[in-house]
């Protein structure tokens, strides 16, 4: 029983720090990344669209921010399952 509420943390611990990665990686180095992947081979200037920075910034963002909720979802009903089998 041990071995296995020891795999439930280490999987919340480990969807919440993806959910803290994928929104720093959002708000932080979505712009770089939209910028990045625009850029053509070989050229010195170009233009990259709105949409492409937008989508770059908050697709992350909403995968992380999913990534932390499922995370508090599998604590609560953990900590439920363990409130309940104490009683």
């Amino acid at each position: 029983m041990f071995q296995k509420q020891t795999k439930a943390l280490i999987s919340i611990v480990t969807l919440f720090l993806g959910g803290v990665l994928f929104v720093y990686v959002g708000f932080f180095r979505g712009r770089d990344i939209a910028i990045s992947v625009s850029r053509p081979e070989g050229a010195n200037g170009w233009t990259t669209s709105q949409e492409l920075i937008s989508s770059c910034i908050y697709f992350p963002i909403i995968i992380g921010v999913s990534l932390i909720l499922l995370s508090i979802i599998f604590s609560s009903v953990l900590f439920i399952h363990w409130i309940n089998k104490s009683n």
